[in-house]
């Protein structure tokens, strides 16, 4: 047994994987992890814009990006 799954992180029952990333914090942006990787959403180019983040069962099923010219 690995050293994580003998510590008390645990998510259903199962042991939690854990891994580090690097994002830059000065920076404006959306991260979203899923499936154990993670995914930046762009910013619109015009500047203005809305993302929507779809769960379905727990889990995040869908991103939607529009976009608005001013």
């Amino acid at each position: 047994m690995s050293q994580l799954c003998q510590s008390k992180l645990r998510n259903k029952g199962d042991c939690v994987e854990t891994s580090k990333v690097e994002i830059n914090l000065r920076e404006d942006a959306v991260i979203v992890v899923k499936n154990g990787e993670v995914q930046r959403i762009p910013k619109p180019d015009s500047g203005f814009g809305e993302t929507s983040i779809t769960w379905q069962n727990g889990k995040i099923h869908a991103k939607k990006v529009s976009y608005t010219m001013k």
